[in-house]
Order: structure tokens, then sequence, then C-alpha cells
């Protein structure tokens, strides 16, 4: 019989009891939570709990580890962070290293360290009242919290899989529609999400590091894996602390699970099954703990996801949710916990995405809920993706998949993939395939979709491929709490992800000769700014126009259709604008100011020949040619300045009256900036 419905009654009331028992409160007793201090109310002094010691800082050599990132993460991790941290600052006081001697002076007091975790400044472990008694005044003890831990449902969807069937022949019988390979009785699951166009069009992948983390896997022999083990795989088995992530006779956790959802994401087996991200690597991380008697702790997950980043990965793939796991229960989260702050495993998910990480999670099998949400954490995070499922062919909602929205109002689950009657890959030594459902399937798919759109644009930070995704998802339109912005769309997001081509044609006056129709080539800096003040720079890029002013303009950072405005940035050219904004219809834009003086804002351009050219002589920058830089031009040849020099206005290396003249007939005209 449940006394307490309410976990926080629950805890208010283990709590006081604690309160009234005497002589068995701690010294330093502000260093328990509430739930630690209730937890341990149940206790006798030697039964040990589940707890985290989190630490006051991390020595006094934080300074030196910050300038040295490399001692402590792989040459890949610091790369990935390049996308989303400025290059003085690519690691943070959580990348950090423990301190030595606090984890030393922890262990010598008979307690045994679970989990380390940096991120948090903190270690799990499981502890006695009387071993936390001696070690909670110690000056280095910040706080002790509980480490929060779930059941699985035995009724959850997932744990019902159909009978495995013989592998097929693999005999290259050709699909249904004309695609490149041969998906087998994987199609449903691919072609409903549009990912097969993209393998077509060579996205399949490649160069992407994605770790799975889940609950081991017990058939990595499995044909449809050959392909991830010929590239090299990392491995470690969190549950049981050692690098074999396959079910081992008397350790704890099954891997089936794992098996199934990893052939979702990579798996490669032409004719019979093949999974969006099947070019890309992998490192697998057993993190649940499928014993039935054992609660499933998020410890694991954040140790892995540690792990994963120091190892460099672009995308973690995880399909546990951690939410009630009985009621009352002051070890688990509930429905009011999903607010995007609350959860440890969602703090810790939110900060690998900080440090540029693709996270996806499960929406969860909680089914629907009219008055409140039914996630899990970690989905419920605000920069993780979190994955429903839908059926097919309706593309409906599976009932099973859990709803948002976020107790702070936000729209969860963000997107969907196929996740009623997948078709996988059997575990238990098979070779042959099975079929599941389950928000823990949809998962994979859409975080294989993520390498793919990775693959044909790796410079997108985890957010800008958020924001593909659910632009290019069936309901962007008008996404709701019970399938997100919708199901994803593979090929279309791809094509929205891929680097944008301005092909632009400009000429500068000084630089211009009308006679012969060339110009001198030089460096322009092209910004994209967008249409609403203040004019934000959305993206830039650098390059040379040629002789006939014309160039090749890349930018990796656009992924809207949303108007923009051309800025040009010239050395000593007046900063110019496009007289209207401009969108990336396509891959590619063309754009020529040349051709009329309406092709610039304000018509701010002046007429040479027959071509239309940019003032030259704003030597200072300025925005205004004035008789600051006629001086500058006039001092600059006064000593013979020579070279690639802003007062070199003519671009002929020297800087001498033809420089002058133009400046000064600028001047005399009041030019200047003209924009938005």
């Amino acid at each position: 019989m449940k006394i307490f419905s309410n976990p926080l009654l629950a805890i208010l009331f283990c709590f006081v009891i604690f309160l009234c028992m005497g002589n068995n409160f701690f010294s330093n007793e502000n260093k328990f939570t509430n739930r630690a201090l209730a937890e341990l109310s149940f206790k006798n002094s030697d039964d040990k709990i589940l707890v985290w010691i989190e630490f006051t800082d991390k020595g006094n050599n934080t300074g030196s580890l910050l300038s040295s990132p490399g001692t402590y993460l792989t040459q890949r991790a610091i790369e990935r962070r390049t996308k989303v941290k400025p290059a003085n600052a690519l690691v943070d006081f959580t990348d950090l290293p423990l301190n030595f001697d606090y984890i030393s002076q922890i262990k010598e007091s008979g307690i045994v360290i679970k989990n380390k975790s940096k991120w948090f400044n903190r270690v799990s472990c499981y502890a006695s009242r009387n071993q936390l008694e001696r070690i909670v005044n110690l000056d280095f003890v910040k706080k002790i919290d509980l480490v929060a831990a779930f059941k699985k449902n035995p009724d959850d969807i997932e744990l019902t899989n159909g009978n495995p069937v013989h592998e097929s022949d693999n005999n290259g019988n050709p699909n249904e529609v004309f695609y490149q390979l041969n998906y087998g009785s994987s199609l449903t699951q691919m072609d409903i999400m549009n990912c097969p166009m993209a393998h077509d069009s060579g996205y399949k992948g490649q160069g992407i590091l994605i770790a799975s983390l889940d609950a081991g896997f017990d058939n990595l022999a499995h044909p449809v894996f050959d392909s991830i083990r010929a590239r090299g795989l990392r491995t470690f088995d969190f549950v049981n602390g050692d690098t074999n992530v396959g079910d081992q006779s008397g350790q704890m956790g099954e891997g089936s699970h794992g098996t199934e959802t990893l052939s979702l994401v990579g798996g490669y087996r032409p004719g019979s099954m093949i999974s969006p991200a099947f070019r890309s690597k992998f490192i697998l991380a057993k993190t649940e703990n499928t014993d039935s008697e054992t609660p499933l702790e998020e410890d694991n997950w954040i140790a892995a996801a540690e792990w994963a980043d120091s190892l460099g990965a672009d995308i973690i793939t995880s399909s546990l949710g951690y939410i009630a796991m009985d009621q009352g229960s002051i070890r688990s989260y509930d429905w009011t916990w999903m607010n995007g702050d609350s959860c440890v495993i969602t703090i810790g998910a939110d900060l690998a995405v900080n440090k540029g990480i693709v996270v996806c999670n499960s929406a969860g099998n909680e089914g629907y809920n009219a008055t409140h949400n039914t996630l899990g954490a970690p989905s419920d995070g605000d920069s993780v993706i979190c994955v429903g499922s839908i059926n097919s062919p309706s593309k409906n909602r599976s009932s099973f998949s859990s709803v948002g929205l976020t107790v702070d109002g936000r729209i969860k689950p963000d997107v969907c993939a196929l996740g009623s009657g997948n078709y996988v890959a059997a575990p238990n030594g098979s070779t042959g395939y099975t079929s599941g459902s389950g928000t823990s399937f949809s998962c994979p798919l859409t975080a294989g979709a993520c390498a793919v759109i990775l693959s044909a644009n790796p410079n997108l930070t985890p957010r800008q491929v958020w924001q593909v995704l659910i632009q290019t998802a069936d309901s962007s339109f008008a996404p709701n709490r019970r399938r997100g912005w919708g199901l994803i769309n593979v090929w279309q997001a791809v094509k929205l992800a891929k680097s944008k081509t301005l092909n632009l044609t400009a000429l500068l006056e000084g630089f211009y000769n009308p006679s012969g129709n060339t110009m001198i080539p030089d460096s322009m800096n092209v910004n994209l700014r967008s249409n609403v003040s203040p004019y934000s720079v959305i993206d830039s890029d650098k390059k040379v126009l040629n002789g006939s002013g014309a160039g090749v303009f890349a930018f990796s950072n656009v992924f809207t259709i949303s108007p923009f405005y051309v800025q040009l940035i010239h050395r000593n050219g007046l900063e110019t604008w496009s007289k209207n904004t401009q969108t990336f219809a396509f891959n590619s834009l063309n754009y020529n100011f040349t051709t009329d003086s309406a092709k610039s804002y304000g018509n701010n351009m002046k007429k040479a020949g027959s071509k239309w050219v940019i003032f030259e002589g704003d030597v200072d920058k300025s925005g205004l040619i004035d008789l600051t830089d006629v001086t500058m031009t006039y001092n600059a040849a006064f000593n013979f300045q020579n070279g690639y020099v802003p007062t070199d206005v003519n671009g002929d290396g020297t800087v001498d009256m033809g420089d002058i003249v133009i400046a000064f007939n600028n001047s005399d005209a009041f030019v200047s900036v003209i924009k938005p």
C-alpha cells in the first residue's frame, strides 16, 4: 500500500522522522540534501546507499590544467569544441580532472568509489551512515546527495520482441523502389524518413564518431556489425567496470537491447538491413543494469557521457529514460522534475551538448497523459534531441510514445522516427533478425540521421543539427506535445545542412580598368546579415575576387530560407550592402553588383564604363570617405609607402598621386555608407 502518492510529502515526512531520532543526526547536516537524509532515516548505521559526494574545488593547479587540455582530452575532442567555444576557452572548470588527494581521502575512509564525474566535481559511491559521518566534516566535501535510479516497467513494450527470423539469402534482390543500396526488410524504417536518398547522394555518416549508451551489446559478432568492427571499436562496461560490453557469466546485465539499438543506428548487411550511419565509427558503453531487482543508476550514464566526450564523440545515442521507479520514491524522478534544469542526468546531457556533442535520447514509453508530460530524463533537456515514435504507414504517434510539454512549457518530443515494428538484428548469438517497438528504436534511427547530416556538413553545432531536423520534419509548421515537430526527413535535412555557396561578382573602383574590363584581384570579406535590426552577422567568408571581379564564397552556418543582406567589406572600399534581401532557396546563389546601381542598397555605387563599381578610399574604415582618408593616403605617398596596405587605393602596390586622387574625389562628393 502506498502511504504517500506525492514524493515531496514522502521526503518531508521522512525528514521530520529523521530529525526526531535524537542522537542519530549528523554533524554538518546542512551538507546533506533532504533526499539523502530521508533515505538514511530508514537505514541501519552500516547499511549502504548510493550517494554523490560533491567536492568544493579541484585543487590549486587549475590554471595549468586549463592551459593543457591535451592531457585529459583527445585531439578529436578538442577540435570538436571549436564549433561551439572560443579558441581561447575550449575547456572550462567542468573539464578538469578531479583532485587526486580528495579521492584518496575518500578511499582511505573505507568508501569504495563507483564512478567519478569531473563535470559535476563529485564521485558516486556506496556508503553507510557511519562512513558518511566520518567524511562529511572534511573541508573539501561540499554536498552529499542521492544518486537517482529507476526500474524498467516489466510491461514496457521494448521488453516484448518478435521471434527471430533467419537471415535473408542476401542475394542482392532489388528494392521495390529504385535506390542504389538494397535495404532488404529495413527499407520501411529507412524510407519513411527519406534516408536512402541521402545515401544515394553520398552521405552515410562517414567521418562521424557515435557513442551508443545502452544495456550492453550481447551479439557484436552478428554479420550486421561486420563493418563497425572493421573500423575499430572502443568499449567500456560502466556497470561491471571492464571493457567487455557483452554478456559475461557472473556479471550484472544482459545486452540484447543494445544489440538491437546498435543495429538501428549503424548496421550494414545489404539485402537484409542497412541503417543510417553505416559508415560511422562507434564507441559502446554499457550503462544499464538489466537485472530485475537492481535499479538503473544515473551515475553510469554520466560517467559514460564524460568518457565519450573525452574520446571526441560527435553524437550520443541513448535509449535510457529516468522516471519514477515507484510512486513516491525519493530515489527517482517523476514528471514534475521534467523542466530541463532539475535532474542531474539532464544537466549532464546538456553539458555534453555544450561541449559540442549531439545528444539524442528516447522520449520514453509511458504513453499519453492529458494533463502532464510522461517524459523521462534526460529527454527534457533544452539542448537534448528528444525522440518520439510513430507508426507505419499512418505516421501517427505510437500509443506508447511519451508526450510533453515540459514543466516549463517547452515542446517535447522534438522529433519522431519509426518506433513500431522496427526490423532489428536478433540478439543472443543469432545471425537472424527480429522486430521490436519503442522509442528506444526511434532514437537510434534519429541519431544515425544526425550522423548523416554531419557527414554533409561537419561544421554544424548540435543546436544547428536540431534546427535542420525540426525545420524539415513533417509538422514543422505546427509542432505539438504528441509528435513535436514531427517525422524527420533526412534528405531534406541534408540539403538544408549542406554548405551554401554565393557566386558573387563585384568590382572595386580603383582596381578596375574599364577599357580592358579587368580588375586587379584582391580579397573581399562577405558577411550575410540578418534582415532584422540590429542586422547581426549570420555567417561570413573571405575570398579573392578574380580579374573579372568574381568569387565563390562558402557559408556553413546558414540553415534556413530566411532572408539576409549581402554585405561587402574591403580593405579600403566603402562598405556596400545588397539592395534587397536574398535567400538560399537552393544550395547556391548568384549575385552581381556590377550590372546596375540598384544592386546596392541606396544605389550606393558609381559608374565606370559599362559597369557599376564600389567606391574606394575609406582607408580608416569609418564608413565615410573624408579628409582623414585623404590625409592618410597623402602621408603614405609622401613616405613612399609600398606593399599591401589600406592606403593603396588602386591596388598597384605603391601609394602615390593616383591613390590620393581617388580618395579626394570621393571625399569631395561626401560619399558614405548607406545601409539598412
